[in-house]
Formats: structure tokens, sequence, C-alpha cells
């Protein structure tokens, strides 16, 4: 188990070294700006990635996930944009994703679960009235069942930009620690056991945004994000304790950033007291392929239970991942991705065994047209002690389309 952490680790550190004997890419989740070694704000506004795609995100989708025009086939001649106009800069997009979902376990002759998923059905509206100023509006019709069919508001904010590197964000976005991933079950996010045990490596889900204010920079190839929000506060405790900051470095062929959260609840509503994250991450490529990766640890502090007590029992957590992946083509790129979780890294050696838990995949992702993407997996999931909490080993298969403008 811990060479298995060493060989993410070492993949992580690998990576600048090796990217050194690539060119960019032709070719932002992370692994487009793997790929290219653009920021993720050369495709999105948000600055950290993610929601609506400014002119520049558009064009890469419309080629099918490639900076080339595509000058051959069907849709060469595909003239499309997402803005309304120069005199009505509003820009509209949608993002659906929908999954069918297997999965059987070793104790199982057949499958356990078989079902449709609908994870996203959100509208994007942007408005860029002057390049000092972008306002960005996401809405989501996901409704988990019939008894939860209200339209949830996901993000809304605005973006002052003092010039073309510095800027603050205002509202209700999405915390910038770390990389922000498509699949939320990485581990370094809300990880792989929501079918298990539940459990998780953040102490929030990064699908929904918090509400405060970030500013971030850039001078030459460094940048860096902070951010002050509620965490689990609201308006009717007040007291909003929960702080982000994400430092890195960007080039052509490399991509590196530390990051650090830290949230303290000052009027409890969980039964946490404070939790603190701080992680690794690294983008890099070489021709073709690319590596994407993170390696993240924490604590999280219960709230004391004996009177008089300042501080309540902590846990430790670790968690990471490592993903390689092959751009076979302008429209197909295969992945192979290990994650590693362990949700409680106790000083003993038993507890420590029983949480901890691995998930190796292969996946491929083909665009047969612009706009749409079908997403084809298989993951096994194994745990260092089966039969701790009922867990049982796991084989999942799902097909995943994914639709966006």
């Amino acid at each position: 188990m811990h060479r298995a952490i060493r060989a993410v680790v070492l993949l992580l550190l690998v990576a600048p070294l090796a990217s050194l004997f690539g060119s960019r890419a032709a070719h932002t989740l992370p692994l487009y700006a793997a790929r290219t070694g653009y920021m993720c704000q050369q495709c999105h506004f948000d600055p950290n990635g993610g929601g609506p795609r400014n002119d520049f995100g558009f064009m890469f989708a419309r080629n099918r996930h490639s900076t080339d025009a595509d000058t051959t086939g069907a849709w060469k001649d595909l003239n499309l944009t997402n803005r309304i106009g120069d005199t009505m800069p509003v820009y509209f997009g949608v993002n659906q994703r929908f999954m069918l979902l297997t999965g059987t376990s070793t104790h199982s002759d057949s499958l356990d679960r078989f079902a449709f998923f609908g994870m996203e059905n959100s509208l994007h509206i942007t408005f860029q009235p002057h390049e000092k100023l972008t306002l960005v509006y996401s809405r989501d019709a996901f409704a988990i069942d019939a008894s939860n069919a209200s339209v949830e508001q996901k993000e809304a904010f605005g973006i002052l930009h003092f010039n073309d590197t510095h800027y603050v964000k205002i509202g209700r976005f999405r915390n910038p620690f770390g990389l922000r991933m498509d699949d939320h079950t990485v581990a370094t996010r809300n990880g792989f056991l929501d079918l298990s045990s539940g459990q998780g490596f953040l102490p929030y889900d990064p699908r929904y945004p918090d509400m405060g204010v970030e500013v971030g920079g850039a001078r030459g190839p460094f940048f860096g994000r902070v951010a002050f929000t509620n965490g689990h506060a609201n308006f009717s405790n007040g007291f909003a304790e929960t702080k982000a900051i994400k430092l890195g470095y960007n080039s052509s062929f490399y991509q590196g950033g530390v990051s650090f959260y830290d949230e303290y609840q000052k009027v409890p509503v969980t039964n946490l007291k404070r939790s603190t994250r701080w992680g690794y991450y690294a983008l890099g490529h070489h021709g073709p392929v690319a590596l994407v990766g993170e390696i993240a640890a924490g604590t999280d502090e219960a709230l004391p239970v004996l009177p008089g007590a300042v501080t309540g029992a902590k846990t430790n957590l670790l968690a990471g991942f490592a993903e390689l992946d092959w751009a076979a083509g302008r429209s197909v790129n295969f992945r192979a991705r290990y994650d590693y979780l362990n949700p409680d890294r106790s000083s003993i050696q038993v507890i420590r065994d029983l949480n901890s838990h691995q998930r190796y995949a292969l996946e491929s992702e083909w665009v047969p047209v612009p706009f749409a993407e079908l997403r084809f997996a298989v993951r096994r999931i194994q745990h260092q002690d089966e039969a701790a909490f009922g867990f049982k080993d796991e084989t999942q298969f799902f097909t995943q389309a994914h639709f966006s403008y």
C-alpha cells in the first residue's frame, strides 16, 4: 500500500522533468490544460476553470478538443459561436451529463446495480459588457428524484478585472482548492466510496459552490488565488471562517500547484470543529501523452465531548490519484488512472488498514461530433480489508454521454 502511494508521489514529481522533452501539443479540463500548456482561464471565464466557455474555449470545443481547425471532413465548414453579438455581449452555454452505471461485487454472480443517472443539466449565461467586468450565472435543472424537483442555483458571481492578470471574484462560486475535476469521484475530491461507506476526502462537496470573495493574480509563470468564504456557516450563525489558498507555476509543458484549505466552525453546524486540507497537483505532457495527478492530506477535528475540553478527537486523511492519458487522435482519448483513499490514517495499524481503499480504472473518450462526447469505463474498487464495515470489492462499468455548448 505504501508503495502505491510512493508511486503516485513519484509520478507527480517526475512530471515536470519528463515534460521538458516535449513540445506544446496541438490538441479545460485539467487534461486539456496538461495537453496544451494553457491555464484554465484560456478557455473559461472562471480563472479556476469549469462552467461557461469564452470565445477561445468555444472554438476548442467546436474543433473537438483541438486548437487546430477541423479543415477536413463533415465539420470543416461549421461556423458557430456562443456569443450573441458585439453590442449584446452575452454568452450562452449548456452542459449535460447522463450515465448508465452497472456494478458487480466479488460476492455476487449477478449485477448489484444497473441504473441510469442524470448527473448534470446546467444552463450558463455570461455577460461581459467590457473587458473589466464579467458576470457568470449558472442554473442546474438536475433533480435526484420526483420529490426533489426544484431548480437549484449553482454559480452566480461577478469578476472585476484590474488588468490582464489580476482580478477579484465576488458571489457564489466553487472553492479554488486543488484541481477542478469533471469527475467528482477521484480520491482527492469526494472519493469513490459513495456506493459503499459514503466516505470522502474533502469536507465539502466540490460539485456545489460556496459564497464569498476570491482574489487572484499572476506574475510571469507564477499565479495565486486566495478565497474567503462561508464554508458551512450561513447567515443565521453569521461567522464565515473558511480560507483557501492556491499557489502555482505554469509553463507550456508543466503546471504544478500547492493548495491549502481551512474551515473553522466558530458556531458549529456539523460535528466538526475544524477541517484542514493541503495538497500538491501536477500536469504535464510529452507529445500525445499527458499526466494529471494530485496528492493531498488533511485533518478533521471533532467537537469536544468532555466538559471544558478545548479540542476534540482528530482524524487524519490521505488521498491521491495519478492518470496517464493518450490522445490517439483529435476525437479519441484513452486513460489509465489509479486512486488511493484513506479517510482515517490512525496511528493504530489495524484501523489504518481498515480504511485503506484503492481504485483502478481504464477509460476511453470519443467525440464523434462537435459538442458531444461519449465515455466508456471499467473500474475496480479494492478494500484493504474487505470485511470492514461490510465493504465489498466491486467492478463497475459505465457509459456516459456528455453534451455541451
